[in-house]
């Protein structure tokens, strides 16, 4: 939760001396019961596509947003409490329309399928930045394998093994999978009417919990956290967000909006986080600036974040 007068977020204790049990899915499964509630979607005892479809839709409501990433890292920089668990993630989007990134987001959407029962572990993916710059999640059903990623917003189940996968998650643009040379390996696009855009390559083979937190602290330091960064699918647009800068794409075209003398009123109103957490972040953001800096991480040509 935030305080009012300084905005920061809400942290918990659970397992921040033992990561181990920090990222066990079994110790969240009350929050996905409250998830599954509040979007009113029913615990059949029978996983199947129909309810992780419902239970992804439900998730685009999520943003992605490094705001709250921007925040914590303030509090406790390179330290596993830096780390925003599902309850903090459900906490904030409830109070505040908080989401979080790609590491936050996979790992909710991990233990709230892991209540539901289903099969399924979190993959990382190559990105132009470099390796395992993002991660997302892989759900078996049967003998197919479907993607299900929470930070580019798939508002349903991929199947990707045997064939070429090509869905739209909007009037105007969709999403493609690709199977690699390489064994394993497979490729995602973004298309639109103007352009056919490679995003990454994952790799479908289990994370073990000790190398996702190992990749998920390294993110604190890329280079998307060096700026506010938003995305929000809409039914008929996507709104990106990068500091003071903001594009509506639709399927009439783009257009682009300078957000320096309103940024915090265009963000409540298109995302719902209200003024107090955008001032948050922004001092928050500078002030972790400064700290890479002088303990010498800052390098803004290395790599950039999801």
């Amino acid at each position: 939760m935030a305080n009012s007068k300084t905005g920061r977020l809400s942290s918990i204790n659970i397992g921040a001396e033992n990561p181990g049990a920090m990222l066990d899915p079994h110790n969240y499964h009350e929050v996905a019961k409250e998830f599954l509630r509040y979007f009113d979607i029913s615990h059949t005892g029978k996983p199947d596509l129909t309810q992780l479809a419902q239970v992804l839709r439900a998730f685009m409501n999520i943003p992605y947003e490094n705001l709250s990433k921007i925040i914590k890292f303030n509090q406790f920089h390179l330290d596993v409490a830096s780390l925003r668990m599902p309850n903090e993630v459900w906490e904030d989007y409830r109070r505040y329309r908080l989401g979080g990134t790609c590491f936050s987001l996979t790992f909710f959407l991990y233990c709230i399928l892991d209540y539901l029962g289903y099969t399924g572990y979190p993959v990382m993916a190559r990105m132009k930045a470099g390796p395992n710059h993002h991660c997302a999640m892989v759900v078996v059903e049967g003998e197919e394998h479907y993607l299900a990623d929470p930070g580019y917003a798939l508002d349903i189940p991929m199947p990707f093994l045997h064939h070429r996968q090509k869905r739209y998650r909007s009037a105007h643009a969709g999403v493609e999978i690709r199977k690699s040379s390489l064994p394993s390996h497979y490729h995602l696009y973004t298309f639109n009417r103007e352009q056919f855009q490679w995003r990454y390559e994952f790799v479908d083979m289990p994370t073990p919990m000790s190398e996702f937190l190992q990749h998920w602290l390294a993110s604190f330091t890329w280079n998307g956290m060096h700026g506010l960064c938003l995305t929000k699918i809409q039914k008929d647009s996507l709104i990106f967000v990068h500091n003071y800068f903001m594009r509506e794409t639709r399927i009439q075209g783009k257009k682009n909006f300078n957000l320096k003398n309103n940024r915090e009123h265009m963000l409540k109103e298109v995302f719902g986080i209200p003024p107090q957490i955008v001032q948050a972040a922004q001092e928050a953001l500078e002030a972790n600036l400064q700290w890479e800096r002088e303990n010498g991480l800052f390098h803004p040509k290395s790599n950039k974040q999801d």
